[in-house]
This record gives C-alpha cells, sequence and structure tokens, in this order.
C-alpha cells in the first residue's frame, strides 16, 4: 500500500514539475484556409514574454501579445499542405514547444 501511495505521489510531483507549452488555437488541426492574409493565434502561459512561431519549418517570427492570446499575420503563402508550430523559452536556454498543427490552403 505504501508503495503505492509513494508512486501517485511521484507522479503528481512530475505532473505539477512539467511547464505548461505553448498551443496553436488557430488554424486548427485540419483546417482549410480560403483567404490571402491570415492571422494565426497561439496560446501560452500567462508569465510568457516572448512567443515564436514557425511555419512549414521555416525560421522562427516573433508573433505580438493582445487581448490574452498571441498573434502571428501570415501572408504570401501558396495553396497545399502547411504546418506551424509555437515556442516560447523555457528553463535552462530550453525551449518549450507546441505540438505541430497541420492545415491546408485553398485560395478561390
Amino acid at each position: 500500500m505504501k508503495s503505492a501511495v509513494k508512486s501517485v505521489l511521484n507522479t503528481l510531483k512530475r505532473a505539477s514539475a512539467a511547464q505548461p507549452r505553448p498551443a496553436v488555437d488557430y488554424p486548427a488541426s485540419g483546417e482549410t484556409v480560403v483567404s490571402a492574409q491570415y492571422t494565426i493565434r497561439l496560446s501560452a502561459p500567462e508569465t510568457t514574454e516572448t512567443l515564436d512561431v514557425s511555419i512549414d519549418q521555416g525560421p522562427w517570427l516573433a508573433c505580438r501579445k493582445a487581448a490574452g492570446f498571441w498573434w502571428h499575420d501570415w501572408s504570401g503563402y501558396g495553396d497545399g499542405a502547411h504546418a506551424v508550430i509555437a515556442r516560447i523559452p523555457g528553463k535552462n536556454g530550453r525551449f518549450l514547444v507546441s505540438a505541430p498543427v497541420g492545415f491546408r490552403v485553398l485560395r478561390p
């Protein structure tokens, strides 16, 4: 019984020590974008001071914070499949990275 309690406590300690990661809110996974410009919306912990986004494994681009979210204005893209990922600074010079979000562009 004691070992089961210790195991649960250790699991809870590890979970509480994990740092929250950023998330790509929009575009949603599988979404189809149909405009010539798109504003990507991202979420991150309230204490986040900087957030970068990478589109199609390109360079990291700075985002702006407004209204409780992070934003990146995207334009000049082509039709087809795309992916976006976000990162924020973590501990010891490492970055915390979001799950990649895949979506499509199909402009009229």
